[in-house]
């Protein structure tokens, strides 16, 4: 498991037009390295401001972990990069994706 005081890159989309807003509370709540596109605000943080992300945030629609990223340009590519994700930092052995 990752260590709870460990940083991790957060994603929040937001609707157009609220970034500016959204950034105000994700610095509020002491997120750090903020990356802003259309409609999304990208950031770092440790677990305890994954928390108040969630309770904090009301112009986030959600509170993601990107827990990584690869290029991928074909289905085989996508399929070994999701592959090689670190899930079991995140879902335990009897954890399951619910269908």
């Amino acid at each position: 498991m990752i260590k709870m005081d460990k940083l991790i890159r957060l994603s929040c989309p937001c609707l157009f037009g609220l970034e500016s807003v959204l950034s105000y509370e994700i610095k509020k709540i002491g997120g750090e390295n903020l990356k802003v596109t259309d409609g999304r605000i990208s950031f770092d943080g440790d677990f305890n401001t994954l928390a108040k992300a969630n309770i904090w945030l009301s112009t986030a629609e959600r509170v993601l972990i990107e827990i990584g990223s690869f290029e991928a340009k074909s289905f085989e590519e996508l399929f070994q990069g999701v592959k090689s994700l670190p899930f079991e930092n995140f879902i335990g052995k009897a954890g399951r994706f619910s269908g």
